[in-house]
């Protein structure tokens, strides 16, 4: 048999330590792989239900999450109907005052209307007004100088008014008519009244005196017309109102026609029971 070498007194044999580490690498990395096999148990080993549980809950969270979303389109969706629900709103406000405003305007076109036609009707008014001023005018100034010639013997005679055959139980009233216009004859000592052509159908005095007239049948209304062409015109407008009167209120009054040839004053004494002293 070999005999083994002699050893040298300074050499060290380091077998146990080498056995230790080794065996400590040994346990950690068991150790290790134990950990390891413990975790992946811990996710492996849930149960059917737990990981059904997890499905659901994940779906819950998206399905909660897409309802959300959804929440978030309805509510701008709302927040858009509120808006054009107050735009709506405000259109229709709008076009109440429009149509308001559009009413009144049509108001005030008929106001306007009725104003334009009451200010011509009044304008045409003032303008016989002021003619029928000028005739007055004239007519007062006649009157004085005819008051001042008084004194002097006349110079025309006077136009005596006949009877003409008419019946006692006829009661004549009698219109002077000459060109400017009528001249209502009531009595033998006052002026007659005097009724410019201007204004002659619209005249309450000449209105009255067709009513005096026609409120009893033995009324009669005689015209005394001037000889001149003015005097005719005026005998043709005063005959149309009377005309009118007649229509308008169901009567029949026919004038009669008397001319007077010549300038001088009405001479009505032959008729003196019928006219007022």
């Amino acid at each position: 048999m070999a005999r083994r070498a002699k050893d040298n007194g300074g050499s060290v044999n380091l077998f146990p330590f080498l056995s230790i580490l080794i065996c400590i690498i040994g346990c950690l990395t068991l150790i290790i792989v134990v950990i390891n096999l413990i975790a992946m148990n811990k996710g492996e080993g849930k149960t059917p239900d737990e990981v059904e549980r997890a499905r659901e809950y994940v779906a819950l969270q998206k399905e909660q999450e897409e309802k959300r979303k959804e929440a978030d389109k309805l509510r701008q969706l709302i927040e858009q109907l509120i808006q054009q629900n107050r735009d709506i709103l405000n259109v229709r406000d709008k076009l109440t005052i429009l149509k308001k405003t559009l009413e009144n305007q049509e108001e005030i076109d008929k106001s306007r209307e009725e104003l334009i036609a009451k200010f011509n009707l009044l304008r045409t008014t003032n303008q016989k007004l002021v003619a029928d001023e000028k005739f007055l005018q004239e007519e007062i100034k006649k009157k004085e100088e005819e008051l001042a010639k008084r004194a002097e013997p006349p110079k025309l005679a006077a136009l005596q008014v006949r009877p003409s055959g008419s019946s006692g139980t006829t009661r004549p009233h009698f219109v002077e008519i000459s060109d400017r216009g009528l001249y209502i004859h009531r009595s033998l000592s006052e002026e007659p009244a005097v009724i410019p052509v201007a204004s002659l159908n619209q005249n309450p005095e000449f209105i009255e005196f067709l009513k005096l007239i026609a409120s009893q049948p033995y009324n009669r209304l005689i015209f005394l017309v001037r000889g001149s062409p003015g005097a005719v015109k005026t005998l043709n407008e005063a005959g149309g109102v009377v005309a009118a009167y007649n229509r308008a209120n169901g009567t029949e009054i026919i004038p009669g026609r008397l001319p007077l040839p010549g300038e001088g004053k009405v001479d009505l004494q032959l008729f003196a029971q019928f006219l007022q002293p």
